[in-house]
């Protein structure tokens, strides 16, 4: 073996390691079903939503996490850059459940949307922009509202920030966090 291939052979052993240790560990941290939201008293809170749901979207079950102590709140839908996020909220909570209905939409081939017999070829930018809008329909028809905010972190953001210009009618307000726009350009 040449010392380049021993190299290369070195650093795909250390990714690989380094993927399967982040796929334990969000194994470990990602609940079953998301706590429901409780009074002093420890009942559940009348009105509030707590819940893990699939739903078909272009053709393929995407999962989401919804939270909300009043679920006539408005619908913050959040897009995840390159990894889901919602189990960060099971240890630093954002209180964005105090005032919207949140959505956690894990987008195709991500999280609990991961299907192991998935293409890859079906992970491109334009089936992404799709199914952000089909999400951002699904959810307005579902909790009966006319517009939704949105909040996109990173990757998220790119993919959304399309999606803005292509349906802005569609919402209220664009939330971009650690805004991506230009990925090669900014490296």
């Amino acid at each position: 073996m040449s010392k380049w291939t021993k190299i290369v052979f070195t650093i795909l052993t250390i990714l690989l390691g380094s993927v399967c240790i982040l796929a334990g560990a969000l194994l470990a941290y990602s609940p079953g079903e998301p706590k429901p939201h409780l009074d002093q008293t420890g009942n559940k809170i009348k009105g509030s939503i707590s819940e893990k749901t699939f739903v078909a979207i272009n053709g393929v079950e995407q999962g989401m996490v919804i939270k909300s102590k009043d679920e006539t709140h408005p619908v913050l839908l959040f897009l995840h850059g390159g990894m889901p996020e919602y189990f960060l909220n099971q240890k630093y909570p954002n209180g964005l459940e105090d005032y919207f209905t949140v959505v956690y939409c894990e987008q195709r081939g991500s999280g609990i949307s991961y299907k192991s017999n998935s293409s890859t070829s079906e992970i491109r930018l334009e089936q992404m922009e799709a199914d952000a809008l089909a999400v951002t329909n699904f959810l307005r028809n579902r909790f009966n509202k006319d517009k939704i905010y949105i909040m996109a972190h990173s990757g998220g953001g790119f993919i959304w920030i399309q999606g803005v210009a292509k349906a802005p009618e569609l919402l209220y307000a664009y939330i971009g966090v650690g805004q991506m726009s230009n990925q090669f350009e900014s490296e």
